[in-house]
């Protein structure tokens, strides 16, 4: 049984994926990298990761765009 004056220990969090390159040649891609250096310019950290779910959820992306690790 915890007590109630204790606080449970702080959540560990894990780094973020690495940033996801465009795909050479895909339009949508590039836009998407324009869009996201021009948010980051901004200072827009939130549509800099939109930028980055939406290269991410692109239907060409392979695994290693993703970030993922094997």
């Amino acid at each position: 049984m915890s007590r109630p004056d204790k606080m449970s220990p702080a959540p560990v969090l894990g780094l973020f994926p690495a940033e996801p390159d465009p795909v050479a040649g895909c339009a949508m891609c590039q836009d998407l990298a324009r869009k996201r250096e021009a948010a980051r310019a901004a200072r827009d950290g939130s549509r800099v990761s939109d930028c980055n779910v939406l290269i991410r959820a692109h239907p060409h992306a392979s695994p290693r765009s993703l970030g993922w690790r094997h």
